[in-house]
Formats: structure tokens, sequence, C-alpha cells
């Protein structure tokens, strides 16, 4: 590659980066971040449309002057297969450049047999890879619990070390994050003005959460960051499975909750916790008392992190807004005077059950849509034209 055919496709990359975080951008507003005129950047986005990474439309017109035209993803341009992992179930999804997902499997398992489970996933991968051909460009999967090296390192019933990796096909580079901290990167693009830092919390049969920056996870020694759960927020006399007393998690799986409410845990502890919080008429204390104790772990955080914005996922407004005043209380209370001053909005997440396929498939476009990638596939067009 000569040194001209680098910068053209360094450009590339940069503009298909912004293309990730705000889906549908206007040439104009590409421009500008690339720091191009308007010819140059009409020439990029057209060298892009022939090699199939872009196509262009006509927005709507909101006024007089000339029609705005967007930029999205080609409709025959690369792809990743994204794999949600979750507390009992399991879905993929085929995600395009910009983070749009075809949810077009899925399945339930009980997780008592980590290695098996992973066989049958890179078969249904291989599978579904197949008729796309060179068109996937990486694999990504979101599993729920902590993860380091492309391993999770600890599951619900006490698995340690899982090579999730190893679901990917040969020759296939895999991305395996935490499910929370790739919901948080599909909701950080729901936002506009976008916030600097935006803090998500996610309330599953757990907590999970991530702080980000400028839309990206805040950087970490081992990629670890957003064990929120693991913090010592909640009772020191129990133990978690993770090895630590006191996590704050503890109190808000299913049969914690349920000995708050006087309750059963019956069937699928995640579904069991959705119908419990959807359910406003009965355990009114074991409701306030969650939304208390959700609300002064966001204060710890608030006050450790100092995020623009506070958004709550999975759960997490449910467990709020069934006692908002106990919530509200409890956060008044755990700020700072400096934070309590002016507090960052909490809010409701606008992002749905597909965030994690949608946050893991950009993960993977962030890690392997680079310069090299791009010339291969532009040559891979025109090869094959």
């Amino acid at each position: 590659m000569t040194s001209a055919q680098a910068r053209h496709w360094r450009s590339a990359s940069d503009a298909l980066a912004l293309l990730r975080r705000e889906p549908d951008v206007t040439r104009t507003r590409l421009g500008k971040h690339l720091g191009l005129a308007s010819g140059p950047t009409s020439d990029l986005v057209k060298r892009l449309a022939r090699a199939r990474l872009v196509a262009q439309r006509r927005a709507p017109s909101g006024g007089p002057g000339r029609p705005t035209t967007t930029v999205r993803a080609h409709p025959a341009g690369p792809v990743a297969l994204v794999v949600d992992l979750r507390h009992g179930d399991w879905r993929i999804g085929v995600c395009d450049l910009t983070g749009v997902v075809e949810v077009v499997a899925g399945g339930g398992h009980d997780g008592a047999d980590p290695e098996a489970l992973l066989t049958g996933l890179r078969a249904r991968i291989a599978d579904l890879a197949a008729p796309l051909g060179d068109r996937v460009v990486g694999i990504g999967v979101a599993v729920p619990g902590p993860v380091a090296d492309d391993r999770l390192r600890m599951t619900a019933l006490g698995r340690r070390d899982v090579p999730v990796d190893r679901i990917a096909p040969p020759g296939l580079p895999a991305v395996v994050g935490n499910d929370a901290t790739a919901a948080a990167v599909a909701e950080a693009r729901l936002h506009t003005p976008r916030p600097r830092t935006l803090l998500h919390v996610v309330v599953e049969v757990g907590i999970g959460g991530a702080l980000l920056v400028d839309g990206v996870p805040a950087p970490s020694a081992r990629g670890l960051h957003g064990e929120f759960g693991h913090l010592p927020f909640g009772d020191p006399d129990v133990e978690c499975p993770c090895g630590a007393r006191g996590c704050w998690s503890a109190g808000f799986e299913a049969g914690a909750v349920a000995r708050r409410a006087d309750r059963t845990v019956t069937g699928d502890p995640r579904a069991w916790l959705r119908d419990f919080h959807a359910d406003r008429g009965s355990a009114s204390r074991a409701r306030a008392d969650l939304a208390a104790d959700l609300g002064r772990g966001i204060a710890g955080l608030v006050n450790a992190l100092d995020p623009d914005l506070v958004t709550l996922g999975g759960l997490a407004a449910s467990v709020r807004d069934a006692s908002a005043e106990s919530f509200e209380r409890a956060v008044r209370a755990g700020l700072m005077a400096v934070h309590r001053e002016s507090p960052p909005v909490v809010v409701a997440a606008r992002s749905d059950e597909d965030a994690p396929l949608i946050g893991i498939g950009l993960s993977v476009f962030d890690r392997v849509l680079d310069a090299d990638l791009l010339a291969r596939w532009s040559t891979g067009v025109t090869d094959g034209a």
C-alpha cells in the first residue's frame, strides 16, 4: 500500500468510526469531522460507496435550500455476527457497521455445561456465517459477567475462565465483552447532544454497567471496568460467588428479592425478577428498600465518577419507579454537597433489549475496521465486480 493509499484508507476508517457513533450522519457533518471541504468529502463518500461500505440517501428537506445527503451502511457491506449470551437464553444477530442488528437465531440453556453450550453456538455461528461469506469480518459476544482477555472470568454457577472466544470460526477475530458495558456503548449513541461522560447502570439478575467517555468505555488495566455490582454497598456478611463479601448485586438477585418480599422464586430467575418488578400491587416495603439501595449506590458512583448523565438500563428504571420517593431521597442523602447542588440527570435508558448486541457489534468494528482491512475489502469488491 502506497503512502497516499494509506492516507485514503485512514480517512475512510475515521469516516466509518463517526458513522458508528452517529448513524445516518450527514455528508456535511462528516466533512467537518474529517476537516475536509465539500469536494473532497463528496469524493471520499463516492469511493466508499463504490467499495460497498456506505450508501447515500437524500434526507427529508427541512426548509429551503439543497436537500441534505445522509450516509449509512451499504446493504452489501461488512457485517459482524453478534451473540448475546444471557442467563437462561442466547440470541444471535447480524450487525452492520452502523449498529443495525437483525436477530436471526435464539435458544435457551441452563448454564450447567458451558463447553457444550459454546460448541453448539460455534456450530450455529458457522452455519450462519457460511452464506454471508467474506462479508463477515468478526464475531462479537456479550456475556453476563466479568471479562478479561476475551474470557468470561466467572459465571453465575461459579465456572471460571470460560474461553468464550472459541466460538468464532477459524480466521475470524472474536471480541468478547460484558453485556452491560456493551449496552452502555449502544445507549451512548441515543442522546443528543451526546454527554461527554455517561454512567450506565443496569439491573438484571445482578448489577453492572459502565462509564463511557466520548462514547467509549473508560480504559482499565485488564478490561474489568464496570463491575459496579461488586462494590461493597451490600451486606458484609453475605459472600458473593465472585469471592468478595458485601457485593451490591447480592441484594438484587432473585433469591434476595424474594426473601425481602416474602415470595418464592419460580422458574427462570431472570423472568421471575421481570414479573416481580412489573407488578407494583404488593410488597411495597420491599420495593421501597430496593429503590433506596439502588439510589444509595448510584449516589456513591456519582461521587466517585462525576458523570454528566446517568442512565438506568434493564430493570433499574422499574426498581426506581416502584418507589421514586425512596430512590430520590437515598440519592440526595448519599451525594456530596458539591454534587447535591447540581446533580446529574438520572433517566431511563432509551435502548432496548438489543442494546448488548448493538454495542458488542460496534466494538467488533472498532477493533477490526482499520485501514488495512478496508483496503483488502475494497480489493475484494473490485475483484468480484
